[in-house]
């Protein structure tokens, strides 16, 4: 019995968002500089990637965790250069939201694509 080709589905997943979903960008803060008691912010930079953007379903929000204007984000694990984490920020539509919390799907060791919880 051979073992499931998780890079095909990855690409499927690839694919999928490229065509019904949007471009977007992973922001990256730069390293702070100048002296330690004053540092000064690094310039940040962007790391495009295709994303879907949904709402999270009403049973799913309880007001806490997750806020009824949150947005679960689908972004493609494919040509994404960084792994998205929640010091980032994720720009949908020329707007910056925070990362709230990231779940990479990741079977077999393949990530497929990472889920977002992003909020504004």
């Amino acid at each position: 019995m051979s073992a499931f080709d998780y890079a095909r589905s990855r690409a499927t997943a690839d694919r999928l968002i490229a065509r019904f979903g949007q471009s977007g960008a992973i922001r990256r803060a730069g390293a702070p500089s100048g002296d330690p008691w004053n540092p000064t912010a690094g310039e940040s930079t962007d790391h495009p990637c295709a994303l879907v953007v949904l709402a999270y379903d009403t049973r799913e929000i309880d007001g806490t965790l997750i806020r009824s204007s949150d947005r679960k984000v689908l972004v493609a694990a494919g040509g994404l250069a960084v792994e998205p984490t929640a010091a980032d920020r994720i720009v949908i539509g020329g707007t910056a939201l925070e990362i709230v919390r990231v779940a990479p799907l990741a079977p077999g060791g393949t990530v497929v694509l990472y889920e977002i919880q992003a909020r504004g």
